[in-house]
């Protein structure tokens, strides 16, 4: 009979060991954990809420972005200074397609490109269309002209036979005073914005884009000649 208990009580402590090993070894176990989201899930989840948060956002302001210009190219795209171009007034697809090519890096620039990479598409087209709309305004009137080149009449002259020669008036319509959907105004622009632009344009290892037909121009003219008519142009009003 003692034999009897004593074996139960074995059987009954083994019961009691065995049922404690296994709540020990189920707490020491990690819980499973959840199935990871798939990238298709996550990219669904982004692009929602891109568009929440677009639909949230008031649209912009075509005037408030086209104030970060103004640092540069003066209010509402008037230049103040002698070697930055005005762009009030320039056509929009002109504007578009140069924005587009700072962005890209196609065009060479020091600011331009990092400013460029800042806007969407949907806004360098509200700049653009902003800008088209203001008033040129020629830079003779500004009061930072007296910093800037005179224009030299005798240049001017010999420039506008050069313009006539070089067919210029192809592009540059009206003596520079209008233009084709992608040309940007020369007629009363800064002499020494001119200047450095016409002698970038003939420098080939800048790379920067142009139509053919203009590059061919201004290969075949001397540096004076390049001056000449920058002179010319900047006569206009």
């Amino acid at each position: 009979m003692q034999r009897k208990k004593i074996h139960m009580l074995i059987l009954a402590g083994g019961l009691l060991g065995g049922l404690a090993f296994s709540t020990l070894s189920q707490a020491a176990d990690p819980p499973a954990a959840a199935p990871a989201a798939s990238a298709a899930d996550a990219e669904k989840a982004a692009k929602e809420a891109a568009i929440k948060a677009a639909i949230a956002a008031p649209p912009a302001d075509a005037a408030m972005l086209a104030n970060t210009c103004a640092g540069c190219h003066g209010t509402n795209g008037v230049s103040g200074g002698p070697a930055m171009p005005s762009i009030a007034g320039m056509p929009a697809p002109y504007l578009k397609t140069i924005m587009a090519d700072f962005k890209s890096g196609k065009r060479p620039s020091t600011i331009m490109g990092r400013i460029a990479k800042g806007y969407t598409e949907e806004e360098t087209a509200l700049i653009s269309d902003f800008l088209s709309k203001t008033k040129w305004v020629a830079v003779t009137s500004h009061p930072n002209s007296q910093m800037a080149t005179k224009v030299d009449a005798a240049k001017a002259k010999k420039g506008k036979k050069l313009v006539s020669d070089q067919k210029c008036g192809k592009c540059h319509e009206d003596d520079g005073l209008t233009q084709d959907e992608d040309t940007p105004r020369m007629a009363g622009q800064w002499v020494d914005y001119l200047i450095i632009k016409m002698h970038d344009l003939s420098n080939k290892h800048l790379k920067i884009p142009q139509p053919e037909k203009m590059q061919k121009a201004i290969e075949k003219l001397t540096v004076q000649e390049l001056e000449d008519i920058a002179h010319f142009y900047a006569s206009q009003r």
